[in-house]
């Protein structure tokens, strides 16, 4: 059970990864604070990031479930690894398909499968071994 609590942990953060990187490239870069106006995308990024800071702290306590999780659960760090960078485009093609819904293409497709073919093999290969 704490197998897949991992992949599910490293695929929660990655979704909550994607909304946010999804959500800060459409903010504007003018706006005010503190009564101070300013037209820079910087700004306007360090400004949300201060406002929205519990968002990375909740991936990195997401994250860090995951991987206690995994080194415990598979004793072996590839392992947890490999699902770690998995659940990344995995995530991604979720949040396309429930959200931004772009058309998918055969690379983009066949990427995925192959990434997740590879994890899975690395996976199996401690479990079989």
């Amino acid at each position: 059970m704490n197998k897949l609590l991992v992949l599910i942990a490293f695929l929660a953060a990655q979704f909550i990864i994607t909304w946010y990187g999804y959500f800060m490239g459409k903010i504007p870069p003018q706006g005010s604070f503190l009564g101070t106006t300013y037209d820079s995308a910087f700004v306007s990024l360090l400004i949300t990031q201060i406002r929205f800071i519990w968002v990375p702290i909740l991936i990195n306590i997401i994250y860090g479930l995951g991987f206690q999780l995994g080194n415990s659960s598979f004793n072996n760090f590839l392992i947890v690894i490999s699902l770690w960078i998995a659940s990344g485009p995995i995530a991604a093609i979720l949040f396309n398909i429930i959200f931004v819904k772009e058309k998918l293409d055969l690379p983009i497709v066949l990427g995925i499968i192959l990434i997740t073919l590879g994890s899975l093999m690395v996976v199996a290969h401690k479990e079989v071994a």
